[in-house]
């Protein structure tokens, strides 16, 4: 990770005027497999994004049928990650902007220290069929100035009609 600047320094400290008007956060690009997996095993179901979709598809069927048409969404498939807690079984499945990188955003919100925005979390219903859950664009911190990187938007903009176009 990137050495903090001195105009990073200020966010960090808690008496200073900037810190009170945006939380400290970063988001960055990553190709390590390790970072994600070890993310993802610490995240809860509560982290999985408060936007949701059904599938009559298992999870497995959905979430190749997600794969499938990922690409033409400017996304890409950076992991699967098997799932198995007490609310079922399924994968995350990590979807990244590039081939081989997916985005994780980092802020000093103690209820979401680490999120990354570009996954969705797929279990098995009761009933058959999966839950699909993701993050809805405006659940991410913001940078000072009120933005996000403009790619990470364009992605995540693009997760409602992927499903749409998978799942139909």
């Amino acid at each position: 990770m990137q050495p903090l600047d001195d105009q990073d320094r200020h966010l960090q400290d808690k008496r200073s005027p900037t810190h009170r008007r945006a939380p400290l956060w970063r988001c960055w690009i990553t190709g390590g497999l390790t970072v994600v997996a070890l993310t993802v095993t610490s995240l809860g179901s509560h982290h999985s994004g408060s936007l949701a979709r059904l599938s009559r598809f298992s999870p497995t069927e959905t979430i190749a049928r997600l794969a499938a048409h990922a690409q033409a969404y400017g996304l890409s498939v950076f992991a699967r990650i098997p799932l198995q807690d007490r609310e079922g079984r399924g994968e995350w499945l990590v979807l990244g902007l590039a081939e081989d990188e997916t985005a994780i955003v980092q802020s000093d919100d103690p209820e979401q220290i680490v999120s990354l925005p570009l996954t969705m979390r797929i279990t098995a219903e009761a009933g058959g069929g999966s839950r699909i859950q993701f993050h809805a664009t405006d659940e991410l911190p913001r940078l000072p100035d009120g933005t996000l990187p403009p790619q990470l938007i364009e992605g995540l903009d693009a997760l409602p009609a992927l499903l749409d176009d998978a799942l139909g």
